[in-house]
Protein backbone atom coordinates (compact mmCIF):
# COMPACT_ATOMS: atom_id res chain seq x y z
CA UNK A 1 0.00 0.00 0.00
CA UNK A 2 1.11 3.25 -1.24
CA UNK A 3 0.32 6.92 -0.94
CA UNK A 4 1.08 8.08 -4.27
CA UNK A 5 0.27 11.78 -3.56
CA UNK A 6 1.80 13.67 -1.03
CA UNK A 7 2.65 17.57 -0.59
CA UNK A 8 5.75 18.46 2.05
CA UNK A 9 6.92 21.64 3.15
CA UNK A 10 8.87 22.02 0.36
CA UNK A 11 5.41 22.76 -1.61
CA UNK A 12 4.12 27.13 -0.74
CA UNK A 13 0.89 25.06 0.67
CA UNK A 14 2.79 21.99 2.49
CA UNK A 15 2.76 22.36 6.24
CA UNK A 16 4.89 18.82 7.11
CA UNK A 17 9.23 17.57 7.14
CA UNK A 18 8.99 14.81 4.52
CA UNK A 19 10.09 12.48 7.05
CA UNK A 20 7.27 13.54 9.70
CA UNK A 21 4.56 12.18 6.32
CA UNK A 22 6.75 8.85 6.14
CA UNK A 23 6.81 8.25 9.74
CA UNK A 24 3.07 8.70 9.81
CA UNK A 25 2.48 6.69 6.95
CA UNK A 26 4.70 3.97 7.90
CA UNK A 27 3.31 3.70 11.66
CA UNK A 28 0.06 3.41 9.08
CA UNK A 29 0.98 0.62 7.46
CA UNK A 30 1.99 1.89 4.33
CA UNK A 31 5.38 0.46 2.53
CA UNK A 32 6.08 4.21 0.48
CA UNK A 33 4.97 7.29 -0.53
CA UNK A 34 5.68 9.57 -4.17
CA UNK A 35 6.66 12.84 -2.63
CA UNK A 36 4.85 15.26 -5.37
CA UNK A 37 5.18 19.13 -4.32
CA UNK A 38 4.09 21.86 -6.45
CA UNK A 39 6.19 22.73 -9.63
CA UNK A 40 9.47 21.47 -7.11
CA UNK A 41 11.61 18.08 -6.98
CA UNK A 42 13.60 19.93 -3.70
CA UNK A 43 11.82 17.34 -1.59
CA UNK A 44 11.61 15.07 -3.76
CA UNK A 45 15.21 14.28 -4.55
CA UNK A 46 16.67 14.45 -0.99
CA UNK A 47 18.09 11.27 0.45
CA UNK A 48 16.18 9.73 2.99
CA UNK A 49 16.60 6.38 5.24
CA UNK A 50 13.60 5.15 6.68
CA UNK A 51 13.90 1.39 6.76
CA UNK A 52 11.28 -0.70 4.75
CA UNK A 53 9.83 2.48 3.31
CA UNK A 54 10.01 3.66 0.00
CA UNK A 55 10.38 7.60 -1.06
CA UNK A 56 9.68 7.58 -4.86
CA UNK A 57 10.32 10.49 -6.18
CA UNK A 58 7.81 12.87 -8.00
CA UNK A 59 6.59 16.11 -8.60
CA UNK A 60 2.81 17.61 -9.34
CA UNK A 61 2.92 20.49 -12.10
CA UNK A 62 0.62 23.04 -13.05
CA UNK A 63 0.57 22.95 -16.57
CA UNK A 64 -1.91 25.32 -19.00
CA UNK A 65 -4.62 22.18 -19.17
CA UNK A 66 -4.16 21.79 -15.00
CA UNK A 67 -2.26 19.33 -12.68
CA UNK A 68 -0.31 15.95 -13.90
CA UNK A 69 1.43 13.96 -11.71
CA UNK A 70 4.90 12.94 -12.32
CA UNK A 71 6.21 10.10 -10.38
CA UNK A 72 9.33 8.28 -10.86
CA UNK A 73 11.09 10.65 -12.69
CA UNK A 74 14.68 11.19 -12.57
CA UNK A 75 15.05 14.74 -12.77
CA UNK A 76 13.30 17.98 -12.23
CA UNK A 77 10.31 19.28 -14.99
CA UNK A 78 10.00 22.62 -16.47
CA UNK A 79 7.58 22.44 -19.03
CA UNK A 80 4.40 23.68 -18.27
CA UNK A 81 2.79 23.17 -21.55
CA UNK A 82 0.82 19.44 -20.61
CA UNK A 83 1.55 17.70 -23.62
CA UNK A 84 5.30 18.54 -23.68
CA UNK A 85 5.25 18.30 -19.89
CA UNK A 86 3.88 14.98 -20.57
CA UNK A 87 6.74 14.11 -22.87
CA UNK A 88 9.14 15.15 -20.51
CA UNK A 89 8.08 12.87 -17.75
CA UNK A 90 8.29 10.16 -19.57
CA UNK A 91 12.32 11.21 -21.74
CA UNK A 92 13.10 11.34 -17.34
CA UNK A 93 11.71 7.89 -16.62
CA UNK A 94 8.46 8.64 -14.87
CA UNK A 95 5.06 8.16 -15.34
CA UNK A 96 2.22 10.55 -15.96
CA UNK A 97 -1.08 10.40 -13.80
CA UNK A 98 -3.79 13.07 -14.17
CA UNK A 99 -4.64 14.50 -10.58
CA UNK A 100 -7.73 14.65 -9.48
CA UNK A 101 -10.08 14.94 -12.79
CA UNK A 102 -12.97 17.08 -12.41
CA UNK A 103 -12.42 18.96 -9.12
CA UNK A 104 -14.30 22.25 -8.69
CA UNK A 105 -11.32 24.25 -8.39
CA UNK A 106 -7.24 23.43 -7.65
CA UNK A 107 -6.23 22.67 -11.49
CA UNK A 108 -8.55 19.95 -12.16
CA UNK A 109 -7.97 18.84 -15.84
CA UNK A 110 -10.99 18.97 -17.58
CA UNK A 111 -9.95 18.49 -21.35
CA UNK A 112 -8.06 15.47 -21.52
CA UNK A 113 -7.65 15.32 -25.40
CA UNK A 114 -4.24 14.13 -26.71
CA UNK A 115 -2.83 13.47 -23.44
CA UNK A 116 -0.74 10.82 -23.87
CA UNK A 117 -0.76 9.65 -19.95
CA UNK A 118 -0.07 6.97 -18.35
CA UNK A 119 -2.93 6.48 -15.87
CA UNK A 120 -5.91 8.38 -14.16
CA UNK A 121 -5.98 9.15 -9.81
CA UNK A 122 -9.32 7.59 -9.06
CA UNK A 123 -9.04 8.30 -5.43
CA UNK A 124 -8.23 11.69 -4.47
CA UNK A 125 -8.95 12.06 -0.64
CA UNK A 126 -9.59 15.77 -0.82
CA UNK A 127 -12.12 15.61 -3.81
CA UNK A 128 -15.56 14.39 -3.22
CA UNK A 129 -16.90 11.04 -3.53
CA UNK A 130 -19.13 11.92 -6.73
CA UNK A 131 -15.61 13.20 -8.10
CA UNK A 132 -13.74 10.27 -7.51
CA UNK A 133 -16.56 8.24 -9.28
CA UNK A 134 -15.93 9.88 -12.34
CA UNK A 135 -12.45 9.46 -12.10
CA UNK A 136 -12.75 5.80 -11.81
CA UNK A 137 -15.18 6.05 -15.29
CA UNK A 138 -12.79 7.89 -17.02
CA UNK A 139 -10.21 5.72 -16.61
CA UNK A 140 -12.53 3.06 -17.88
CA UNK A 141 -12.83 4.85 -20.67
CA UNK A 142 -9.36 5.52 -21.84
CA UNK A 143 -8.38 1.89 -20.41
CA UNK A 144 -5.62 4.10 -18.26
CA UNK A 145 -4.23 2.33 -15.59
CA UNK A 146 -5.54 3.72 -11.61
CA UNK A 147 -3.63 5.58 -8.78
CA UNK A 148 -4.73 6.92 -5.47
CA UNK A 149 -3.53 9.20 -3.10
CA UNK A 150 -4.30 11.47 -0.03
CA UNK A 151 -2.93 14.27 -1.76
CA UNK A 152 -1.81 15.53 2.16
CA UNK A 153 -0.47 18.75 2.89
CA UNK A 154 -1.40 18.34 6.43
CA UNK A 155 0.03 15.20 8.58
CA UNK A 156 -4.52 14.69 9.47
CA UNK A 157 -4.44 13.72 5.75
CA UNK A 158 -1.94 11.45 5.39
CA UNK A 159 -3.05 7.87 4.38
CA UNK A 160 -6.65 8.73 3.17
CA UNK A 161 -6.15 7.81 0.23
CA UNK A 162 -3.84 5.07 -1.22
CA UNK A 163 -2.54 2.34 -4.02
CA UNK A 164 -2.21 -1.17 -4.13
CA UNK A 165 0.36 -1.91 -6.16
CA UNK A 166 2.72 -5.86 -4.80
CA UNK A 167 5.91 -4.23 -5.53
CA UNK A 168 9.17 -3.41 -4.07
CA UNK A 169 11.36 -0.87 -5.00
CA UNK A 170 10.53 2.36 -7.11
CA UNK A 171 11.28 0.71 -10.62
CA UNK A 172 8.89 -2.25 -9.75
CA UNK A 173 6.30 0.32 -9.03
CA UNK A 174 6.39 1.79 -12.22
CA UNK A 175 6.41 -1.04 -14.03
CA UNK A 176 3.26 -2.04 -12.02
CA UNK A 177 1.41 0.79 -12.98
CA UNK A 178 2.38 0.80 -16.77
CA UNK A 179 0.86 -2.58 -17.00
CA UNK A 180 -2.09 -1.19 -15.49
CA UNK A 181 -1.65 -3.77 -12.08
CA UNK A 182 -3.04 -1.44 -9.53
CA UNK A 183 -5.59 -0.42 -7.11
CA UNK A 184 -7.08 2.40 -5.77
CA UNK A 185 -9.02 3.19 -2.85
CA UNK A 186 -9.37 5.40 0.45
CA UNK A 187 -11.43 6.54 3.34
CA UNK A 188 -15.25 7.93 1.18
CA UNK A 189 -15.86 11.13 2.64
CA UNK A 190 -17.77 14.53 2.34
CA UNK A 191 -16.63 16.13 5.13
CA UNK A 192 -12.64 15.65 5.08
CA UNK A 193 -12.88 17.40 1.20
CA UNK A 194 -15.10 19.79 2.49
CA UNK A 195 -12.47 20.38 5.17
CA UNK A 196 -9.68 20.59 3.20
CA UNK A 197 -11.22 22.73 0.40
CA UNK A 198 -11.86 25.25 3.00
CA UNK A 199 -8.41 25.24 4.18
CA UNK A 200 -6.98 25.26 0.56
CA UNK A 201 -9.42 28.62 0.28
CA UNK A 202 -7.97 30.16 2.65
CA UNK A 203 -4.10 29.53 2.28
CA UNK A 204 -5.19 30.55 -1.53
CA UNK A 205 -6.67 33.89 0.01
CA UNK A 206 -3.59 34.24 1.97
CA UNK A 207 -1.42 33.97 -1.33
CA UNK A 208 -3.14 36.82 -2.14
CA UNK A 209 -5.27 34.97 -4.42
CA UNK A 210 -1.96 33.67 -6.57
CA UNK A 211 -2.68 30.06 -7.86
CA UNK A 212 0.19 27.15 -7.82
Amino acid sequence: MFDMHVHTSYSKDGHEKPETMAKILKNKGFRGMAITDHNTVKGAFRKYDIEGFTIIPGIEISTDRGHILGIGIGGDIKSRRAEDAIDEIHEKGGVAIIAHPYRMFSGAVKNFEGLNVDGIETFNARSFPSQNKRAEKLARNMKKSVTGGSDAHHAWEAGRGYTLIDADGVDDILDKILKGETKSGGKMSVAMPLKSSVGALLAYARRGFIKI
